[in-house]
């Protein structure tokens, strides 16, 4: 029944034990209590994922879309997600940080504006001003110690 109920409707576990009127708990309950009724709700939300996926790529432009998607997102989380994935590279110039923002980077704390980020102090001869100051390579997840954080500060103070 719950195979049915999920698949051919999209009901989720919940609307599901609200068509059976039990509490959802009960139905978690039956989940833990029962090897069988387990395997079949795994196969009813994925069942439930299919018809969902099927009504979207049926659906016109509008709020059946958006509550298709929606839907989706709560029901398979792994798949149906917003990602923002954001991969900066700055130059900057060491001089330029203060002793906090180079801290700041060393132990790996962003600030909340986000004006200081994680990086990886490297010396680069093409970018490399002529007067010898070194250059800043920020990438996230790099620098590790506060030892690189005076190594800047001796470079920055040249």
């Amino acid at each position: 029944m719950v195979v049915e109920a999920m698949t051919s409707e999209g009901l989720s576990l919940t609307a599901f034990a609200g068509l059976i009127g039990v509490s959802r708990d009960a139905v978690y309950d039956w989940i833990r209590a029962h090897t069988d009724f387990s395997h079949a709700v795994s196969r009813a939300r994925a069942g439930r994922v299919l018809y969902l996926e099927r009504k979207l790529m049926r659906a016109r432009k509008g709020a059946e879309t958006s509550a298709a998607v929606f839907a989706l997102k709560n029901a398979q989380p792994d798949e149906w997600r917003d990602v923002r994935a954001v991969d900066h590279q700055h130059n900057v110039k060491v001089e330029t940080l203060t002793d906090a923002q180079l801290y700041a980077i060393a132990s790996q704390k962003a600030g909340a504006h986000g004006t200081v980020i994680e990086g990886e102090y490297t010396r680069t001869a093409d970018d490399a001003p002529a007067s010898g100051c070194d250059v800043v390579w920020l990438r996230p997840g790099d620098v590790t110690s506060s030892h690189q954080v005076r190594h800047m500060r001796a470079h920055r103070n040249r």
